[in-house]
Formats: structure tokens, sequence, C-alpha cells
């Protein structure tokens, strides 16, 4: 999998109102993702300690062609004057800091709650 990673701060108007905040931002979710089905995943995470009022997005991809999909839908759905004046509108509530792309290591490590681990005496 690879990873398309953009970090956003809080604008004043998110961190004044935080309950409207994650409002908005699981309508948001559904409105920029429901016709990107490239997007194998997502993750949310918020900072609380060091850059609070950050959050970042993970989007998961398959490969280097899903988000390259991606980025093609992307442009395709900005022609949209009506999407394109929705997508905007989350200035009101972020700035974007960075994006980066990272991806999976190529060996078996890490793990969550979801997956069993393998005592080390079975290995």
């Amino acid at each position: 999998m690879i990873y398309l990673v953009y970090r956003m701060k809080l604008a004043p108007r998110a961190r004044q109102n935080m309950k409207e905040f994650w409002s908005w931002l699981e309508d948001r979710e559904r409105f920029f993702y429901d016709d990107l089905p490239m997007v194998k995943s997502l993750r949310w995470y918020y900072s609380v300690i060091g850059d609070v009022y950050v959050i970042e997005n993970w989007a998961g991809f398959e490969n280097e062609a899903g988000w390259g999909e991606y980025r093609a839908a992307l442009a395709n759905l900005k022609s949209n004057a009506d999407w394109e004046s929705e997508r905007v509108s989350q200035d009101e509530w972020w700035e974007f800091l960075d994006t980066r792309v990272v991806t999976d290591l190529p060996v078996a490590v890490g793990f969550d709650a979801d997956t069993p681990r393998e005592p080390a005496a079975a290995r």
C-alpha cells in the first residue's frame, strides 16, 4: 500500500467550535471520498501533544496506479463548479501544512489490535 498523507492545522473557526468542526469533518469525508473508489483506506489522526490542533489524513492506495487514478479523478471533479466550491470551503476549517507519500515496508513488521501476534517461541 502507498499512503497520501496530508497535515492540516485547524483554523480559528474550528478551534472555537470543535463540535461543529467534527460534524463538518464527517460530512466532508463522505462528500470528498464517495466518488473516489481507488482510495482503499482512510485514517485520521489528531495531535494532542506537540503540534496541537493538527490533523493528519492518511489515504491508502493499492499501488502508484491507484494514486494516479485518484489524481486524475480529482482533476475531473474539480472541473465541476459546485463540487469545487464545496471542496475549497475547507479553507474555513483548516490550513494545509504539508503533504507526503509514504509506503508500507517490504517486510512483515508491525501489528495492530486486529492482527494476532505469533509468540516468539513459535517462529
